[in-house]
């Protein structure tokens, strides 16, 4: 089960064993600080049952506030990074057919490794959390490898949506369209790094665009600064409304999608207001050309775009675009 921090609701679970990959500044509108965040995690933490009872944690060696968080806990605590320092050390090598290879050691024995058809640290580092803790539930390492060299993912995370083609005078290109749910600044930058890296679509006279719609007025009124931090290996960002959700309407009057283009320009990167929906479709599909990759993110409904752009195919392009299985 996947839990969520929002408004304390992971409170509610009583597992037996866990993991804590981060911690971070997130629905201040629910905790008001960071503190009060890593003190939510502090308390599911304590709420594992004792280590003679089989209660186990297993928490990011960096980025998890793992000291806070595991004070006084009852349960055994196991560390995993990419660091020798942690209990479980996670390691990435180049892997077949443009995988990436994930290996997961405990100090010198190897638990598993498997090849990884996902791209990005993030993806690896999750998939290696999935490894011990399917070994810990009782799997066989092996069986366990074997079922993540097979997973494809799931929607809306770096989601292979399709691709269109862009007629150009030596034939048609092709422009990669993906699908997203990040919404919180870390997630943004995880996303566009690992698809910088895995698509390059520089080396194919390409650009990554990024259609991010913000999630929360209040989200992202107290995170704006880290947003604008998130989009520096994007070239073009292009921004909608933001996505009006459980705030007041107060709230929705003290910042727009209008003050994050500002910061975002300020900072250098090609970005632009663009509303409703359709505009953006007809902007991006009058705009793409070959080499393009395209990618939507957002937790609200804008990953109708990545849609309705593999859909309707470039502008005097090929209308007949390929879509994703």
């Amino acid at each position: 089960a996947e839990a969520c921090e929002y408004a304390r609701s992971f409170h509610n679970l009583r597992p037996t064993m866990a993991a804590i990959t981060s911690v971070e500044a997130d629905h201040l509108d629910v905790y008001g600080s960071l503190d009060q965040v890593v003190s939510a995690f502090g308390a599911f933490a304590a709420m594992l049952p004792d280590s003679s009872e089989g209660g186990r944690l297993l928490v990011a060696h960096d980025g998890a506030h793992r000291r806070e968080v595991t004070a006084g806990v009852r349960c055994a605590v196991e560390t995993i990074g990419f660091t020798p320092e942690a209990d479980y050390q996670v390691a990435i090598e180049a892997g077949l057919s443009g995988c990436q290879r994930v290996i997961v050691m405990s100090g010198r024995r190897v638990v598993g490794a498997f090849e990884l058809g996902l791209a990005g640290a993030h993806m690896a580092f999750d998939a290696a959390v999935a490894l011990v803790m399917a070994t810990w539930c009782g799997a066989e390492p092996e069986a366990a490898a074997d079922a993540l060299t097979e997973f494809r993912g799931v929607d809306r995370r770096m989601q292979r949506v399709g691709e269109i083609v862009v007629d150009e005078p030596a034939g048609g290109r092709r422009v990669v369209v993906y699908d997203d749910y990040g919404h919180h600044p870390t997630e943004i930058d995880a996303t566009l790094r690992a698809l910088r890296e895995f698509e390059r679509p520089e080396e194919h006279g390409g650009r990554l665009i990024c259609v991010f719609q913000p999630h929360q007025h209040s989200r992202t009124r107290f995170l704006l600064e880290e947003f604008a931090q998130s989009f520096g290996r994007a070239d073009v960002v292009v921004v909608p409304h933001i996505y009006f959700v459980r705030d007041s309407e107060v709230e929705r009057t003290r910042v727009s999608a209008a003050d994050l283009v500002d910061r975002l320009r300020g900072r250098g990167v090609r970005a632009m207001h663009v509303y409703p929906f359709e505009a953006i479709v007809d902007h991006l599909r009058e705009t793409v050309r070959g080499g393009d990759v395209v990618v939507v993110m957002g937790a609200g409904p804008v990953w109708r775009v990545a849609h309705a752009l593999v859909e309707r195919g470039a502008a005097g392009g090929d209308a007949s675009a390929k879509r994703t299985a």
